[in-house]
């Protein structure tokens, strides 16, 4: 896959320019930005960054034949490029690994996340709006913020890659990604997997408020509908923000 990569100073956020700007930014455009104004997270949360000491960036994509129905396939891909950047640009000292459904993790701390837009042409994808945001010089957070870390605070004394490197890192690993066979594909995103070894940990349901304890059972590779699976068998399925890991 061939990238035009374009770099702003400053925008509301990237994701916001490629959407508005459809007729220009085309298959492959990659726009990054130093600083965002007002940067968006998955249902609407804002995402913070210290202008230029992090990867703030949106790459559009005009998948073929991917059904609607089908969509996940496209946050697999970014999911997977994004934890692979951040493995490959610290030389694997940094294993960043995938929470469901994309947000990018280290340990129990986040180091990153992901806003994909779609655009649709009958009952397929015409183009999608990959936004990612990944923490990479950062050591100060808002306070406010539960759990944030950056690729810097993960290295352990070691010198951090520049945010530049990790999207060279990230254009080689989505070329990858993007061509992969769908299973092999989901089965790489279900070994990435945060909280995917098999064991049992505890969640909320947000409608109820009840707690429990479970295990990854699955997720659909198709729609990305998570299923856990309580200690009696039970098991529970799930869309994005209806259940909440606990710490």
């Amino acid at each position: 896959m061939e990238f035009r990569i374009v770099s702003f100073e400053e925008v509301t956020s990237t994701n916001d320019v490629a959407m508005h700007e459809a007729a220009v930014y085309r298959h492959g455009s990659l726009l990054t930005a130093r600083r965002q104004t007002a940067g968006r997270g998955q249902r609407g949360n804002r995402w913070e960054s210290e202008p230029g000491e992090n990867l703030l960036f949106s790459l559009v994509v005009e998948p073929t034949r991917i059904r609607v129905d089908r969509q996940f396939r496209i946050s697999e891909m970014a999911a997977l490029a994004a934890s692979d950047a951040i493995r490959e640009s610290t030389g694997g000292g940094v294993p960043c690994v995938v929470k469901w459904p994309n947000d990018l993790y280290v340990g129990n701390r986040k180091i990153g996340g992901i806003l994909i837009e779609h655009a649709l042409q009958s009952e397929y994808l015409s183009r999608s709006v990959i936004g990612i945001g990944i923490n990479v010089r950062q050591r100060a957070f808002d306070p406010s913020l539960p759990n944030p870390t950056s690729i810097a605070l993960c290295c352990r004394g070691e010198e951090p890659p520049v945010p530049d490197e990790v999207l060279r890192c990230f254009c080689r690993a989505f070329s990858r990604r993007y061509e992969q066979e769908e299973e092999r594909l989901h089965a790489d995103f279900m070994g990435r997997l945060w909280r995917g070894d098999g064991g049992f940990y505890d969640y909320r349901d947000v409608a109820s408020g009840e707690r429990f304890r479970a295990t990854v059972a699955g997720v659909d590779r198709h729609a990305g509908e998570l299923t856990l699976r309580e200690t009696d068998g039970t098991e529970r399925r799930y869309w994005f923000k209806e259940v909440e890991p606990l710490f």
